[in-house]
């Protein structure tokens, strides 16, 4: 039977997916932003903004949520928090510089920054599954006894498909509603695979979960918004 058995290792795993999504992530919002014609320098201000944004609101939520004392040193990221920091860092800046790509860029990168990060989780030990011993089982004999769901490697799998989907859909139609729909697809992406967490036992909704239906009653809306918008005009 095909088994993960993760020792434990010196080298900060964790760290170095959080750094290669981010990195990897403002590549993809570079390139995607030259090919919509949309200055260097615009976009070189965009980054600099949103990155602040993504790791105090990823460290903000884990703090709100925790039920242990961290603080903004010691707190991991949240996937959630990161995730709302980078969204307000990117309507904030479409409001400045009066240019809509900006926000339809870094919705889409979100799948694609989350993917690579929960590798970080998979060699971390955090963020497991549920007990499994099945194929594909992961083992953290420096942590725990039993075995575990590979949910971290399902994440990767899941939102990297979103990701190529999406981006596949935008260069077909080009249409900026086409962040609704990442939004809601990630969102209950996040709500189905996180009854596969260790975390979610004896709990009826997760914070994730909570937080996903939000994400997609309000995407709803705007696109049920944008449609009777479209109406009215025509």
């Amino acid at each position: 039977m095909l088994q993960f058995v993760i020792s434990e290792n010196k080298f900060n795993f964790y760290g170095f997916f959080i750094v290669l999504s981010l990195i990897l992530s403002i590549f993809y919002i570079y390139f995607f932003l030259r090919k919509e014609n949309i200055e260097k320098r615009i976009i070189f201000l965009s980054i600099v903004l949103s990155i602040p944004f993504i790791l105090f609101g990823g460290k903000y939520l884990t703090i709100f949520t925790s039920e242990e004392k961290v603080n903004l040193i010691t707190a991991g990221l949240s996937s959630y928090g990161g995730a709302i920091g980078l969204i307000i860092a990117s309507l904030t800046f479409e409001k400045i510089s009066n240019e809509k790509r900006i926000k339809v860029a870094y919705i889409m990168s979100l799948p694609l920054m989350y993917s690579i990060s929960k590798l970080g989780c998979f060699f971390a030990g955090c963020c497991y599954g549920i007990k499994y011993s099945g194929i594909f089982s992961i083992s953290y004999p420096h942590l725990y006894e039993y075995t575990v769901f590979p949910i971290q490697l399902l994440e990767t799998i899941t939102f990297f498909i979103i990701f190529i989907v999406s981006n596949t859909i935008y260069k077909r139609k080009k249409s900026e509603n086409i962040i609704w729909y990442v939004i809601i697809l990630s969102a209950l992406a996040k709500f189905l695979l996180d009854y596969l967490r260790i975390s979610h036992t004896n709990i009826f909704l997760s914070t994730n979960q909570i937080i996903s239906i939000v994400f997609i009653i309000i995407s709803i809306a705007f696109i049920i918004y944008n449609k009777a918008k479209r109406r009215s005009k025509i």
